[in-house]
């Protein structure tokens, strides 16, 4: 139900006698209302609801609709979809039904596990962990072209490991990128060569080749694909079949992690998750080479001298094959990600995502069983920490580990990280925030008016394969990123578990973002927005999903996509109503 939320709907008054919150949806082509029971309301849009649905027309008894029912009947509301409601609404509804009975498979078939009840999770245990997918999209596990088998064999949900496929090519059929001194096919080289469980007939028989590490659902994909028939057929591609350790899909699907590897590959995938297609393009590699390119430098070691516990995983080089014309196959393109969470025994690490999913009991998280955890055993030592003070405590290290070097580096450097849930991963330590790192570089965009600074402190690097926005622009996009999809999920999984009240918790955030302000920054747009825009920018997931919109190829500015929400951090804060 949090797909409504940038919809224009709007709650009832309590009813009388009950106290109970319900949230109405007119539809006035059924000339019906659709209500529902609100079990928490939210000033950071992380609504709760209970079930069922039920539907009144006058003169009527109330009627109980089942979820795929309602679903319909938002897609061919016009009043809420538009006059296209017709044509769109099989597909949006195929999608919805499709991530439906995903998210059931998993449950079923793949037990959710006590991901922090009892201790700090790996890197791997996190990202398994995610059952629903994005908190705030009708269709987070739709995956058009995946059978249910494709997904209990790839998502990493199931948390089946599967190993690589590698293909070896002719250097001319290769493009490739590298932004270190090893290239592209030296890296991928050594991540076969560190492989203890690859086959060494591998390796002999790629002497002199490229060696390329396919996702075996695409690599089987691509065997229909003319251009690539045409590279098997001329012997400048070769397909030496499975070989290696069990790798394992991280939350994102298309990337890989395998702890063995130094490592994670991000894969073009012919299918499309959420809002996009994902085929990796090669702007986007370059996109990844510049900021890693520009890491290595000055800007680099005043990054990591300011906030050494958080990090920013390097994508230093890519792979392409070319058709028999030269031009680059964006759907063979693998990237190639630092991998920190390397080892046997890798430090305890969650993505923020799975941290704050809320369970199916509507209350519980991963988060919340840390703070609780942290709560019991503090109580235990001290006798005086209630819970409350323990999820503040947990709260504010968040804003300093993660928050604080994100807008700070964009104040003063102009870089615009994408950091959403999905993109955060926290390093715990005895549960308590202790590391961040963010992933996906591929996604940077770069503010305009510090772009100067940036090409001083890397002459000669191309920016321009970077997003480039004015100031107001990606103050705009950064709080949605950052503010309105990571923290205020953080404040969401807290509030709802009872742990503390989200208007402390976004007090908590003001003065944090206050104390930001107050220091010498280059550029305090984005800082100025959170505190006093009434507004905050949110992506329109639903109506960008109703209408098939692919983000990777359709949307050239992605704030035209953008909804407001009244924005809580404000002085006064939003004023929640019923």
């Amino acid at each position: 139900m949090g797909w409504l939320v940038d919809r224009p709907v709007a709650a009832t008054d309590p009813e009388a006698g009950t106290g109970a919150r319900r949230l109405r949806i007119p539809l006035p082509s059924r000339g019906s209302v659709v209500e529902i029971a609100v079990e928490h309301l939210s000033s950071v849009g992380l609504h709760v609801f209970r079930l069922p649905f039920r539907e009144h027309r006058a003169d009527a008894p109330a009627r109980v609709l089942a979820f795929a029912e309602f679903a319909a009947a938002v897609a061919h509301e016009p009043d809420i979809v538009g006059p296209a409601a017709a044509g769109a609404a099989p597909a949006f509804l195929s999608r919805v039904l499709q991530s439906l009975a995903a998210i059931e498979d998993a449950l079923t078939r793949a037990p959710t596990p006590s991901l922090c009840l009892h201790a700090d999770p790996s890197f791997l245990e996190a990202e398994r962990a995610l059952r629903y997918g994005h908190a705030v999209h009708p269709t987070p596990r739709s995956r058009d072209a995946f059978t249910p088998e494709d997904a209990r064999a790839f998502a990493p949900e199931y948390g089946a490991g599967f190993p690589l496929r590698w293909w070896s090519a002719a250097p001319g059929a290769v493009l490739q990128g590298a932004s270190r001194a090893e290239t592209a096919a030296e890296l991928s080289a050594g991540l076969a060569a560190e492989d203890p469980a690859l086959d060494r007939q591998i390796l002999a028989a790629a002497e002199g080749r490229v060696l390329l590490p396919m996702h075996p659902w695409q690599a089987a994909r691509l065997g229909l694909d003319p251009a690539i028939g045409a590279l098997f057929r001329s012997g400048q591609l070769i397909d030496h079949g499975p070989g290696g350790g069990p790798w394992f899909a991280t939350t994102s699907l298309r990337s890989l992690y395998a702890p063995h590897a130094r490592l994670m590959l991000k894969h073009s995938l012919s299918l499309r998750l959420t809002n996009s297609l994902r085929l990796i393009k090669e702007i986007e590699c370059a996109r990844g080479l510049a900021v890693d390119t520009l890491l290595q430098g000055p800007i680099g070691a005043a990054i990591a001298a300011r906030w050494p516990h958080f990090h920013i995983l390097g994508e230093p080089g890519y792979l392409a094959l070319r058709g028999l014309d030269g031009a680059a196959l964006p759907q063979t393109i693998v990237a190639l990600r630092d991998n920190p969470f390397r080892g046997s025994s890798p430090r305890p690490a969650a993505v923020l995502a799975a941290l704050c999913e809320i369970y199916p009991d509507g209350r519980g998280s991963a988060l919340a069983d840390t703070i609780l955890r942290l709560g019991g055993r503090e109580n235990g030592a001290r006798g005086v920490q209630g819970t409350e003070a323990v999820a503040l405590r947990w709260f504010a290290r968040f804003l300093d580990v993660a928050v604080g070097p994100l807008l700070e580096m964009q104040c003063a450097f102009g870089l615009l990280f994408g950091a959403h849930q999905q993109n955060l991963v926290i390093g715990l330590d005895e549960g308590w925030p202790a590391e961040a790192y963010f992933r996906d570089c591929q996604g940077t965009g770069f503010v305009r008016e510090c772009l100067p600074t940036l090409a001083e402190a890397a002459p000669g690097l191309d920016l321009g394969s970077g997003h480039v926005f004015a100031a107001a622009e990606a103050a705009r996009i950064m709080t949605y990123y950052l503010v309105v999809n990571s923290v205020f999920a953080v404040i969401g999984a807290i509030a709802i578990a009872g742990l503390a009240p989200e208007a402390v918790l976004t007090r908590r955030m003001r003065r944090f973002v206050e104390a930001l302000a107050g220091t010498d920054l280059r550029d305090k747009t984005c800082l100025r927005v959170l505190l006093d825009a009434p507004t905050l920018g949110s992506k329109g997931n639903f109506m960008i999903c109703f209408r098939n919109i692919n983000e990777n190829t359709d949307v050239t500015d992605p704030l035209s996509h953008y909804v407001d929400l009244p924005n809580p951090l404000a002085a006064g804060g939003a004023e929640v109503r019923p």
